[in-house]
């Protein structure tokens, strides 16, 4: 999107869309899957709904929601919840909008800094499309499926005036080749796992250097999505795990 020393591409975060969905029938048996099982962590709220959580907190850095609406369905027979729709709210960080901001020459819109929201999906039930999509005030971009292992980032700038471009730019990063050493193990089990390389090496750097966390992702991010994660299953009366 730009770093702090560059103009983003586009601008300042209005909105973020994600979903994770599969059909956990496709592989799980129903009832005794740990999918399915309560006292296992099963449910989506535990399985899927921390991957679009990150990716909507990655784009409002040091900003926690202070509204979180959720609506879904439970299973009653297992307990488990079985599908969620979650709506986030980001309160402003700044009380000047650009609008009203003389030494704001980048941006014109009353969006106060830091604001935003997200629409966030999750569940067990129907495999969905799996992308996040990221709207600012001067464009959008997505990450493309699937969302919680991609290989590819699309970047749309907005042209002047309503319903105009100015172009795009397609980012690819694909993931290591299998070695000879995986494949007649068998290979990977779920698509894109070589990609977990990159967080392997990750931590073994911060070991190497000392750190007791990633700045990737830190402990107070993590720390907010399990906030989110329990408001969701509070607000969707899932039974707290002994």
């Amino acid at each position: 999107v730009g770093s702090p020393d560059e103009k983003k591409m586009i601008g300042e975060i209005v909105q973020v869309h994600s979903d994770f969905n599969f059909n956990a029938s496709d592989s799980e048996e129903y009832p005794t899957s740990f999918v399915y099982t309560h006292s296992l962590g099963g449910g989506a709220s535990y399985l899927v709904a921390p991957y679009p959580i990150a990716a909507a907190t990655l784009f409002f850095p040091n900003n926690e929601p202070d509204k979180i609406k959720a609506v879904g369905q439970m299973d009653v027979a297992t307990g488990v919840d079985l599908q969620a729709t979650i709506l986030l709210n980001f309160p402003p960080t700044g009380d000047v909008s650009p609008a009203l901001n003389d030494k704001d020459t980048e941006e014109s819109t009353p969006k106060l800094p830091g604001a935003g929201a997200a629409t966030l999906s999750c569940g067990i039930l129907g495999e969905s499309e799996e992308e996040t999509v990221v709207l600012g005030t001067k464009g959008r971009m997505k990450i493309c499926t699937p969302g919680h292992c991609p290989t590819k980032l699309v970047v749309n700038v907005k042209g002047e005036g309503r319903g105009n471009s100015d172009g795009g730019v397609v980012y690819e990063y694909p993931v290591p080749e299998e070695t000879e050493e995986i494949q007649k193990a068998g290979g990977y089990f779920y698509p894109n796992s070589a990609g977990l390389s990159y967080e392997a090496a990750a931590v073994a750097r911060c070991i190497a250097a000392g750190k007791t966390e990633a700045p990737q992702y830190t402990w107070s991010e993590t720390l907010t999505n399990m906030r989110v994660v329990d408001e969701l299953r509070s607000q969707l009366d899932v039974k707290p795990l002994e």
